[in-house]
């Protein structure tokens, strides 16, 4: 099995893909993932189980509920029989997060069997939020769910997001809100509301250069990770263990990535661009460019995400400072991998945007 990004798809190969093998690839290798973990086989049978509901699935909502229910039977049945102690509430939240993250790999565009993906996807979900233990309670995950799904399918409805946008969004949403609270998702609400308005500006104007966004700025699954994984880990981290460095930390990964978008997207239009690497001249949309216009969109995009903060409470000014700094450097360090990894094919621009407001969290480490 392999697997590697091609632009902004994600492109899964596996050998011999007729459908008797990829079952025999996904069953071995839920047998391996078994015997690897010991203490935790009820993750890796869980993640094995959840394909026994792969030929039942459907449309979008119908194989969220499909693979959660899937999930939640195997823990309960597991721990039934093993007559060990019921935690329903964690036990319901991984197996909504689960059946989540299965819908999300169903709704990626690739060509190939997805059974292995979904079951390792899974997997790693399962893992990592059992080493957290976190759990919440029944109504404020289905509020958490409800809020993030609502919101994305509105998002997919207006053209700012893509099926599998929807499904990131709505994950991300989801366990942001469940970490932390509705003011945390609000921060993050704004990129993606006001990063839409910033993709449509001009946008007549940048089709015609060749620099509008495909599809109409639809934001799909790499873009959504791309940007909000950072943040997601932040305000994860804040839930749990708490931490001023963690909190300042997510605010200045959101700003940097509207201040990023803003940047981009209103750059585009200008007629003076130069490469940040050597301050030669460019045409409008050439990665690591810069220009006055976007520099002032930087500015504006970052200094929204901390005045938000303020305004919610999140940060006291003098934090929200230093969210606003690091966010811009942060703005600058995507336009520095644009000009020379991305340039050179080293990352795509997803990976670029990831890096980017993922050193945001060395700036606020310094800064505070």
């Amino acid at each position: 099995m392999y697997a590697y990004f091609m632009g902004d798809r994600l492109r899964i190969g596996i050998y011999n893909l007729n459908r008797e093998s990829s079952y025999l690839n996904s069953y071995l290798l839920a047998l391996i993932l078994i015997l690897a973990s010991f203490k935790l086989k009820y993750i890796a049978g869980a993640a094995m189980f959840i394909l026994v509901a792969y030929e039942l699935r459907k449309k979008t909502l119908f194989n969220i509920m499909l693979f959660s229910t899937f999930s939640f039977a195997y823990f309960v049945f597991y721990f039934k029989v093993l007559g060990f102690n019921l935690n329903y509430e964690f036990l319901f939240f991984l197996s909504l997060i689960g059946g989540l993250t299965a819908s999300l790999v169903e709704s990626v565009d690739v060509e190939s069997d997805k059974r292995t993906t979904t079951m390792l996807a899974v997997y790693t979900v399962f893992l990592i939020f059992n080493i957290y233990g976190f759990s919440a309670s029944f109504e404020h995950l289905i509020f958490a769910f409800a809020i993030s799904l609502i919101l994305s399918i509105f998002a997919m409805k207006s053209g700012i997001a893509d099926e599998s946008g929807l499904m990131s969004a709505t994950l991300i949403g989801t366990l942001m809100i469940v970490f932390t609270d509705i003011r945390f998702f609000g921060i993050l609400l704004s990129f993606y509301i006001i990063g839409s308005f910033a993709t449509k500006y001009r946008y007549s104007l940048k089709q015609k250069l060749g620099v509008g966004e495909p599809a109409g700025g639809a934001r799909g699954y790499a873009n959504v990770f791309a940007n909000s994984l950072p943040a997601l880990f932040f305000a994860m981290n804040y839930g749990v263990f708490g931490g001023e460095l963690f909190l300042v930390s997510f605010v200045a990964s959101i700003a940097a990535a509207l201040g990023d978008t803003m940047a981009s997207e209103i750059g585009k239009t200008s007629d003076r661009v130069y490469l940040i690497t050597n301050f030669k001249r460019v045409n409008a949309g050439v990665s690591g460019g810069i220009s006055v216009k976007g520099e002032l969109s930087a500015f504006l995009g970052s200094f929204i995400v901390a005045m938000l903060a303020i305004a919610l409470s999140i940060l006291t000014v003098k934090q929200a400072m230093v969210a606003l700094i690091s966010g811009l450097l942060g703005v600058h360090v995507d336009s520095v991998l644009g000009a020379t990894l991305e340039k050179k094919g080293y990352l795509t621009n997803s990976g670029v945007n990831f890096l980017a407001t993922l050193s945001t969290v060395v700036f606020c480490y310094f800064l505070l």
